[in-house]
C-alpha cells in the first residue's frame, strides 16, 4: 500500500532527502548533502520545520539559492477525507488549521499558482476552468488521464455496444482507473509524456486528424490499404472521439499537393546550390523496374544536404541508353545539369557502357573539332536525340565502395581458392556456412548459440565480403571449448585445429579491408578526397601484414594488384586529388615529394578560378565602370595580385596542422576547392536507401499504387528533413 501525502511531498527542497519510513504522525528521511556519512532525521507529517533547521545549520548555500525567488515556505494542501473521483483534484487541495484539521469551505488552492477557486457542493467546474485558462498544459494532462479512465470503462462493459443511457454510475468505483492518490505518484509518467503535443488529445479537429494519418502513412511508409482495413478505421475512430478516417481519394488528392509543394521548395534550394551530386542505380521488384536517383551538396557550413529526385519505373528489359534519357530527363527537370559535378553509380554493365559512349572527350574533341551546319542536323534529323545527350551527361564516378566490395569478393575470393590453402578455406567456409544455416532456419539453434555464445549470430547478406567476414569473425571470437559445444549441439562437423588456425589468421589479415570497406560506405561525414588515403592506407597495411603471415602473402599481393588496377582511374584523376588535398586530415602528407609542387600548383590554380568565378556572380547584371574593365598601371588589381594571394593562402593552408574540418572556414578560397570537389560521394549508398524505404510499400498484397503515386510517397518521406511538406 502506498503511503499517504505529507507536507514533505510539496517541500521545495525535497530533493536534498531520502524518504525512507513511516512512524505514526512522523516521517523519517536521510540527507543527501551528509553523505558518504548516514544521517537519519525525523519530521512532523505535516511540518518540515526540522528539516528545514537541518539544512540552515549544514548546508546554508542551499537555503540561500532560492530566497530570490520564494521568500517563504509555500503551506502543505490537503485532499478532503471523502473519496474523490475527479483527476482535477490532483493540482487542488484544502490548508489545516493550528488544531491539523483541514478546513473544507468549498474554496480549495490551486497547488500551481496558490489561488483560491470556488468550488461549493462539490462541484468541480470552476477548478477545472481554472486549470484551462491559467495551466493549459496541466490541463492537457489532466485530460488525458481522463481519456484513459473513459476508455478503461468502455472495455469493462459486457456488451461491445457504447456504455448505456444511465451513464457512468451503473459501474463500480474500480473502473474509474487510478484513485487520486496513485495520479498524485504518476509524476515520472508525465514528464515523459510532457513532449507531446497537449492539443492532440482534447482539440483534434478533422483536418489534423487527417494530417496525422497522412504523415503517418508517408512517413512511416505504410501501405495505402491501410486506409480501407477496418480494424485502422475502428481504431482511429475510437482514439479521436468518432472521427472519420480519410478515404483512399482524399489520401491521393493531399498526396498530390503534397508533392507538388515538395518539389518546389527543393528546386527552389537547388537553384542556391552551385555544385551538386548525384547518384543513381537500377531497382528490380516484383517484376518491375525502377530507376533511382539522389542528390547531395554541401552546405557553406561544411554540412552535408541530401534529397530524393526521382523513384520512376523503367522497362525490366532497359538499356543504356534509356538510362541516359533518364538521367538527362532527372537533371533537366530540377534545372541542374550545369551543376552536377559527377553522378555516382555501381559497376553495373549498362551504367559503365552508357557513360562511356555518351560521356565527352576533351581531347579528343580538339583533335577531331570541326563546324557542322546546325540546320541541316535539325532538318536531317541523322543525330538525333543522342546529339543532345551527349551534351548534357555528368561525369561518372564508379561507387568506390562496390568496387572494393568487388575486389574482396571476387579477387581475393579467387587467389584463396587457387592457392596452397584453397582446400583448407572451402572446408572452413562449409561449416561456417552450416551454422548459419542452422541459426536461420531453427529457433532452437539460434537459441542454443545465444546461450552458449552469449551473442547473437547473424547470417551474411549475399554479395556483400564485410558481412561475411564479420560473421567469421564472430565465430572466431569463441574460444575452442565454445566452438566445439556449439558445433555439437547444431550437429555440425567440428573445426579442425588447422582450420581455426587459418580462419584466425584470415580475419587478422583482412581487417582492414573490412574496415576500408565501413569508411566507403557513409555518407553525412564521406567524402570524394576520402578514397586515395583509405586506398593508399590499406595498401600499406595488407604489405605489413603479408612479411608476418603464413598463408596469404601471395593473396595479399593479388590483392594490392587488383586495388591498383581497378582503382587506377581514381588515382590518375585530377578531381580526386584535389579532393584529398584540401582535406584537413591530408592536405599533401599522403604525396610523395616529387608530387607535391605539381599538385600544390593546381590547388593554387583551382582557387584562384573559384574566386574569379565568385566575384563573377556578385557582379553578373551590374554595370562595369571603364576603370575597372581595364586592370593596366599602379593601382589596379589585376590577375597577378589576385594569384599572390591565393598563392599565399593555399601555403597557409599546407603549412597548418589543424585536421578539423572545420579549420578551413580560415581559408575561404581552399573552401571553395573542397567543396566543389568533395560534393561528390564516393558511394551510391544513398540510393540504395531509398530503395529500401519503398520495399515496404511494394509488396504482393499491400501495393495498390499507381507508379506515380508510387514515387510521391517515397520523395516525400525521403525529403522530409529538407522541406515543410510533411507538416
Amino acid at each position: 500500500m502506498e503511503r499517504s501525502r505529507s507536507a514533505f511531498d510539496h517541500w521545495m527542497h525535497k530533493h536534498h532527502f531520502t524518504f525512507r519510513d513511516t512512524r505514526g504522525r512522523n516521517i523519517t528521511v536521510q540527507c543527501n548533502l551528509c553523505l558518504p556519512k548516514i544521517n537519519i532525521l525525523s519530521t512532523a507529517r505535516d511540518s518540515t520545520s526540522n528539516l528545514k533547521k537541518h539544512l540552515e545549520c549544514h548546508s546554508p548555500s542551499q537555503m540561500r539559492k532560492r530566497q530570490h525567488t520564494e521568500m517563504s515556505e509555500p503551506e502543505p494542501l490537503f485532499l478532503p477525507p471523502k473519496r474523490l473521483k475527479s483527476a482535477v483534484w490532483e493540482y487542488f487541495g484544502y490548508l489545516k488549521d493550528p488544531g491539523g484539521t483541514i478546513i473544507v469551505d468549498g474554496y480549495p488552492v490551486c497547488r500551481l499558482c496558490r489561488k483560491k477557486v470556488s468550488a461549493r457542493a462539490s462541484n468541480t467546474s470552476n477548478m477545472a476552468h481554472h486549470l484551462r485558462d491559467h495551466h493549459p498544459k496541466e490541463f492537457a494532462k489532466m485530460n488525458r488521464k481522463h481519456s484513459v479512465v473513459c476508455r478503461r470503462r468502455i472495455r469493462d462493459v459486457p456488451s461491445s455496444d457504447a456504455p448505456s443511457s444511465d451513464g457512468p454510475s451503473n459501474y463500480g468505483p474500480s473502473s474509474y482507473g487510478p484513485s487520486i492518490v496513485e495520479n498524485q505518484t504518476a509524476e515520472s509518467s508525465e514528464a515523459k509524456e510532457a513532449k507531446i503535443d497537449p492539443t492532440i488529445y482534447h482539440q483534434t479537429t478533422q483536418s489534423r486528424l487527417n494530417t496525422l494519418v497522412f504523415n503517418f502513412i508517408v512517413e512511416d511508409v505504410q501501405p495505402i490499404s491501410i486506409l480501407e482495413q477496418p480494424g485502422f478505421r475502428r481504431l482511429i475512430e475510437a482514439l479521436s472521439r468518432g472521427k472519420k478516417v480519410m478515404s483512399r481519394n482524399a489520401f491521393i488528392s493531399r498526396l498530390e499537393v503534397a508533392f507538388d509543394k515538395m518539389k518546389g521548395e527543393l528546386k527552389a534550394k537547388l537553384d542556391k546550390v552551385q555544385t551538386l551530386c548525384t547518384t543513381a542505380d537500377v531497382w528490380s521488384v516484383q517484376d518491375r523496374s525502377y530507376f533511382g536517383m539522389t542528390c547531395h551538396w554541401l552546405e557553406d557550413n561544411l554540412e552535408r544536404k541530401s534529397a530524393a529526385l526521382a523513384c520512376t519505373r523503367i522497362p525490366i528489359s532497359y538499356t543504356c541508353e534509356s538510362i541516359i534519357a533518364k538521367i538527362q530527363e532527372i537533371h533537366s527537370s530540377y534545372n541542374i545539369e550545369s551543376k552536377v559535378q559527377a553522378t555516382v553509380t555501381d559497376n553495373g554493365n549498362n551504367f559503365i557502357k552508357a557513360f562511356k559512349e555518351f560521356a565527352s572527350d576533351d581531347d579528343q574533341e580538339v583533335e577531331q573539332s570541326h563546324f557542322e551546319d546546325l540546320g541541316s542536323i535539325l532538318c536531317d534529323g541523322e543525330i538525333g536525340g543522342d546529339f543532345f545527350l551527349s551534351y548534357f551527361l555528368p561525369p561518372h564516378q564508379r561507387c568506390a565502395s562496390q568496387t572494393l566490395n568487388l575486389i574482396a569478393s571476387k579477387d581475393l575470393a579467387d587467389a584463396v581458392s587457387k592457392g596452397p590453402a584453397g582446400k583448407l578455406h572451402s572446408s572452413a567456409a562449409e561449416k561456417c556456412a552450416a551454422i548459419w544455416h542452422k541459426t536461420q532456419s531453427s529457433t532452437e539453434a539460434a537459441d542454443a548459440m545465444e546461450s552458449i555464445a552469449k551473442m547473437k549470430f547473424t547470417v551474411p547478406c549475399l554479395n556483400q565480403w564485410s558481412s561475411e567476414y564479420y560473421a567469421i569473425n564472430k565465430i572466431m571470437s569463441l574460444t575452442d571449448t565454445q566452438l566445439n559445444e556449439l558445433t555439437e549441439v547444431l550437429g555440425v562437423p567440428h573445426f579442425t585445429p588447422d582450420e581455426t588456425a587459418y580462419l584466425t589468421e584470415y580475419t587478422d589479415v583482412f581487417k582492414p579491408v573490412a574496415f576500408a570497406l565501413d569508411l566507403l560506405h557513409g555518407e553525412e561525414k564521406c567524402f570524394l578526397g576520402i578514397v586515395i588515403p583509405t586506398l593508399l592506407t590499406l595498401k600499406r597495411k595488407l604489405e605489413e601484414k603479408a612479411a608476418n603471415t603464413r598463408l596469404f602473402s601471395r593473396v595479399i599481393e593479388s590483392t594490392v594488384k587488383a586495388i591498383d588496377s581497378r582503382f587506377k582511374q581514381v588515382f590518375e584523376s585530377s578531381d580526386a586529388r584535389l579532393a584529398t588535398a584540401t582535406m584537413p586530415q591530408f592536405r599533401l602528407w599522403w604525396l610523395p615529394e616529387d608530387e607535391r609542387e605539381s599538385l600544390r600548383a593546381q590547388l593554387i590554380t583551382e582557387v584562384l578560378q573559384v574566386d574569379q568565378g565568385t566575384e563573377e556572380t556578385e557582379t553578373n547584371g551590374g554595370s562595369v565602370h571603364e576603370d575597372e574593365f581595364f586592370s593596366y598601371g599602379p593601382g589596379s588589381s589585376g590577375n597577378k595580385s589576385g594569384k599572390r594571394e591565393a598563392a599565399e593562402e593555399v601555403w597557409l593552408y599546407l603549412q597548418g596542422t589543424n585536421k578539423d574540418l572545420k579549420c578551413l572556414h580560415e581559408f575561404p578560397g581552399v573552401k571553395k576547392v573542397f567543396i566543389k570537389f568533395n560534393t561528390t560521394l564516393p558511394s551510391s549508398a544513398p540510393v540504395q536507401q531509398l530503395f529500401s524505404n519503398g520495399s515496404n510499400i511494394v509488396t504482393p498484397k499491400g501495393h495498390h499504387l499507381s507508379d506515380e503515386h508510387f514515387e510521391r510517397v517515397l520523395l516525400l518521406r525521403y525529403n522530409s528533413k529538407i522541406t515543410t511538406a510533411l507538416e
